[in-house]
């Protein structure tokens, strides 16, 4: 791996482990009386009408480079077990390594990514669900100075989320899991990038094929006030939220370079304790969250940055159009939960 593909893999793997690969990752779910919010680092488990505007991250790089990221992103309903999602983000870079080699502030988009996803199956009663998906991160759509590669990328996706409302202690009812893992890799996998001059020996850069994986532990007031007791109304909508995720090169790692930020076998991931509030305002139904974004070594990142979402719920505000399935009807969705 080059000097250069070594420094655009920090960043790289911080924004994985911020955003999940900064790929569609967007909805609220609803299974039986359970509310799953859109979580930040990892994808909530279910298909909707959404539409994210937009998702903003602070990073702090390994590479003493400071990142903020606005993501926005757009899923629709295919049928209400299969949706399609679409998103892309915007790269602003300050004290970074120019193409021309000197130090400076870059701008740019991300590569633009797909996704498609499915639920087959869920279970109402014990407020369970799984999904999978398969996402393409399309090469050349991005701006390559602010580490959009010009290969595109796939990823095969599993989730699942698990409330426990079925528990007979009522104290642990409000709380709820959800989980996802992620195999990426790479179109071009190996690129030659020409001839070191002093040695003579041909560069190569390697795409390595990661492993992304990552769990929410919530504790929902919004259904501790609706299910089980009432919640002050400061507290009602609120949904306090503790996110790990963590991403590994797996294969097609190359040869360890010494130095290298991240290390070449390294994993990488953050911590990110938050909360997440589910309301409207007056025909506006929406999520606004925030988390801390703590890195687990200085190859995820030098300091404690920032994660924030704005989430607009498409399927409420407009549920016999915009919010509607193009094929089959909407899922029923308890009234009264937000």
């Amino acid at each position: 791996m080059s000097h250069k593909a070594s420094m655009a893999c920090a960043g790289a793997f911080a924004a994985a482990a911020a955003l999940a690969g900064i790929g569609p990752a967007l909805s609220h779910t609803i299974v039986g009386n359970r509310v799953f919010p859109a979580t930040i680092g990892i994808d909530d488990p279910g298909v909707n009408d959404e539409l994210g505007l937009p998702t903003f991250a602070y990073l702090a790089n390994p590479d003493d480079s400071l990142e903020y990221d606005f993501k926005i992103a757009y899923q629709k309903t295919i049928t209400p077990d299969l949706s399609f999602s679409v998103g892309s983000a915007f790269t602003h870079l300050v004290n970074t390594v120019k193409p021309d080699g000197t130090i400076g502030t870059l701008n740019g988009w991300q590569n633009v990514q797909t996704q498609l996803k499915y639920v087959p199956y869920q279970n109402a009663e014990h407020e369970f669900i799984v999904s999978v998906a398969g996402s393409v991160e399309w090469g050349h759509t991005g701006n390559a100075s602010v580490g959009a590669d010009a290969f595109s990328s796939f990823t095969a996706k599993g989730f699942f989320g698990k409330g426990f409302g079925d528990l007979e202690a009522e104290w642990l009812r409000p709380f709820a899991v959800t989980g996802e893992i992620d195999y990426t890799w790479s179109s071009h996998p190996i690129d030659v990038t020409g001839i070191d001059p002093d040695t003579g020996l041909v560069l190569i850069d390697h795409r390595p094929t990661v492993l992304t994986y990552g769990v929410t532990l919530q504790y929902s007031l919004l259904y501790m006030n609706a299910f089980v007791h009432e919640v002050p109304p400061f507290f009602r909508q609120l949904i306090p939220t503790v996110e790990a995720v963590f991403s590994m090169p797996v294969s097609n790692i190359g040869p360890s370079v010494i130095d290298s930020v991240p290390g070449t076998h390294e994993v990488t991931g953050t911590v990110q304790p938050g909360v997440f509030y589910i309301g409207r305002l007056g025909p506006v139904s929406f999520e606004l969250g925030a988390e801390a974004l703590i890195p687990i070594n200085r190859a995820s990142g030098k300091h404690v940055g920032a994660v924030a979402i704005l989430d607009f719920f498409l399927d409420d505000m407009f549920p016999d159009s915009l919010g509607k399935p193009l094929f089959g009807g909407s899922q029923p969705r308890p009234a009264g939960l937000y």
